[in-house]
């Protein structure tokens, strides 16, 4: 009796390791217990940090795509590309087909020209399942050829009063806003400068900020004199090309 017990044991015990392996490929073994992997291999490529032509080419092989044979025993996962470090993050240039699967796959990705970034714009392909990275193919695309970075001379100056606030209307007692739209297609920053003895300039505001645009707004001047400050609005790849916006506000 007791040998039959340690027999029927056993074969509960054997049953239990091979739960969820798939004899189909010998990749996959759900049952194991162990953490998720991704192998790339076959006979599509196997890099992670992919060089892409402005034109969408891929370096130096100048193919129009890449493919590649995934090997996992993820029961589901999705290619999710992230674009949060190019200059417009919501603009999709990364093509994948198909962009999501269960287990082992095969996948292609495709890349638009780009003719919109006047920097080197980078992404990163993510791997997900169930809501955890997995594996990550890094992208990086030669730039447009044009830079694009202007504000028109006229907006270069901004007065204000001295009181900074609007005086009647809808808006009275409130800050003046006055916005400073830009024609770029790179990433960049804008700074209030130091005065001329180095110290910071706590009067100027500048709020509002997206790819196209700032606001500049400022505190009321009770120093009884007019005074000036600037803004300096700079791609940030290259700080050497940058406008400078002046800031006057009149005295009380």
């Amino acid at each position: 009796m007791k040998n039959s017990i340690k027999y029927l044991m056993t074969l509960v015990l054997l049953a239990a390791a091979f739960v969820g392996c798939k004899k189909e490929t010998p990749y996959v073994c759900e049952g194991a217990g162990g953490d998720i992997y991704v192998k790339f291999g076959g006979t599509g490529i196997t890099d992670t940090r992919l060089l892409v032509t402005t034109d969408g080419y891929i370096g130096e092989t100048y193919a129009v795509s890449v493919t590649y044979d995934m090997y996992t025993n993820a029961d589901e996962w999705q290619i999710v590309p992230d674009y949060s470090e190019c200059y417009d993050p919501e603009y999709k240039w990364i093509e994948s087909w198909p962009s999501q699967g269960n287990y082992d796959g095969r996948f292609t990705l495709n890349f638009q020209a780009n003719s919109r970034q006047g920097d080197t714009r980078l992404a990163k392909i993510n791997i997900v399942s169930h809501g955890q990275v997995i594996q990550t193919i890094e992208v990086e695309q030669d730039k447009a050829p044009n830079t694009q970075f202007y504000i028109q001379p006229f907006l270069q100056v901004q007065s204000f009063t001295a009181s900074g606030l609007y005086a009647d209307g809808a808006n009275a007692g409130k800050p003046v806003i006055k916005t400073v739209p830009l024609d770029s297609n790179v990433a960049w920053s804008a700074r209030i400068d130091d005065d001329a003895n180095g110290d910071p300039v706590e009067w100027i505001k500048v709020t509002g900020v997206t790819k196209a645009k700032f606001d500049i707004s400022v505190e009321p001047n009770t120093t009884g004199e007019e005074r000036q400050g600037t803004i300096t609005v700079y791609q940030n790849t290259n700080g050497n090309n940058n406008i400078v916006v002046t800031v006057k506000q009149s005295a009380e």
